[in-house]
């Protein structure tokens, strides 16, 4: 099984970056790959729980939410790493704030991810 490593540093309403993470990981679990996430730097709010659109829906740019999203590709056994430098800077609760499964971790984690991955991309 090929490996595959996404660093994500934009957040989840600055752009579409989290989207092209989501579907290259949906992608890549749909083909037997192992999908590993760091989050970093803004990239720590696309899995907050908590997020609301107003205009979330059907057809919208945000259906689904990033962190539902992101969450189904927990449910499907990706990693999903945030660096917690990021998340302590930016006041995210460590506790509350990520669905079970998301791992608080350090920029050693990305050290170990970009030797082990067989392939790596940075959003």
């Amino acid at each position: 099984m090929e490996s595959l490593g996404i660093l994500l540093t934009g957040g989840p309403f600055d752009s579409q970056r989290w989207h092209t993470a989501y579907e290259l990981g949906r992608t890549a679990l749909d083909r037997g790959h192992e999908v590993t996430y760091f989050q970093y730097l803004d990239g720590t709010f696309v899995p907050v729980q908590t997020q609301s659109q107003p205009e979330c829906g059907p057809g919208s740019p945000y259906d689904p939410l990033p962190a539902d999203a992101f969450r189904t590709l927990l449910d499907r056994g990706a990693t999903v790493i945030c660096c917690g430098l990021c998340v302590d800077i930016r006041g995210i609760d460590r506790e509350t704030a990520y669905p079970d499964g998301v791992t608080v971790g350090l920029l050693g984690d990305l050290a170990e991810l970009l030797g082990s991955a067989d392939r790596v991309i940075s959003l």
